[in-house]
């Protein structure tokens, strides 16, 4: 089901972000400050796209919902 796809795929790629936070967090890499600002800043992109489109859930989502998340997965 394409939904259901959608949905695994933006988990997926949130995990991965905040997987990243938490491994600059560990570290002291140069620069990691800022990237973990931008991390965040797409985390709270995503709450938001989520949290205006996804309101019946994932199987009823529209046409530009499913747009803003496949963009926001390209990113």
């Amino acid at each position: 089901m394409i939904v259901s796809s959608l949905e695994t795929r933006i988990t997926s790629r949130k995990q991965e972000l905040i997987s990243e936070i938490v491994e600059l967090k560990l570290g002291s890499r140069l620069g990691a400050v800022e990237t973990i600002d931008r991390l965040k800043d797409r985390l709270s992109e995503l709450a938001t796209i989520v949290n205006e489109g996804v309101v019946d859930g994932w199987a009823n989502i529209g046409s530009r919902t499913r747009r803003r998340l496949d963009e926001w997965i390209a990113k």
